[in-house]
């Protein structure tokens, strides 16, 4: 079966020779493509961070350097990115997203002021989870996403059923086109939940 990664960032080698030894075939097409919007980031008024992915992690890392406060990553790969920038990772959370996540950083870190760093559009509720947590939330947009282009006429021709993975309801719309009933889709976050929720109503 045909296999189709829609994460921005390419699939590691081992995840093309795991497909492969399962006799599927895997191809990496990117959903989306992002801009850095240049968004200056002043955090010395904040005792937390979060970011959002490891895009948010690479445009804000030298700032993120200097900070002193909690730093909370949205997931595991965003907490990878950090570690590997050398910054310290407070908590880590999972695909059931940063509205059910945050009780939990709360709890074993208590903070009143975060600065949420992501994409211009975030897939978490700020507002209901800044009054649920009694906390103030910030949120410095340091980039945006669009659709990516893709070969239409190539996504048009491919024999179904084949696998997608996304990872956020933007990427499930850009691509729903081309997603057919038969097709086995894998929702990665709560985002990707929602948003396919609406297009497999319509397969």
């Amino acid at each position: 079966m045909l296999v189709i990664d829609t994460k921005m960032t390419p699939p590691n080698a081992e995840a093309f020779s795991r497909e492969a030894l399962a006799g599927n075939e895997l191809w990496h097409v990117p959903a989306l493509q992002y801009r850095p919007t240049g968004i200056p980031l002043e955090l010395s008024d904040f005792d937390a961070a979060f970011l959002g992915s490891p895009r948010a992690v690479n445009l804000s890392k030298e700032v993120l350097k200097n900070f002193s406060g909690v730093i909370f990553a949205a997931g595991v790969q965003t907490a990878q990115c950090l570690l590997q920038s050398g910054i310290s990772v407070s908590a880590a959370g999972s695909e059931n997203g940063a509205g059910k996540d945050f009780p939990g950083f709360l709890k074993k870190h208590p903070v009143k002021k975060v600065a949420w760093i992501s994409a211009s559009q975030t897939a978490a509720d700020l507002r209901a989870i800044s009054e649920e947590n009694q906390i103030e939330i910030c949120h410095f947009p340091v980039y945006e996403t669009s659709p990516a282009p893709v070969d239409e006429e190539k996504f048009k021709a491919l024999t179904h059923p084949v696998a997608w993975h996304f990872y956020s309801g933007k990427a499930v719309l850009a691509l729903e086109r081309f997603i057919q009933k038969s097709d086995v889709v894998y929702l990665h976050g709560a985002s990707a939940e929602k948003a396919f929720k609406s297009v497999k109503a319509s397969l």
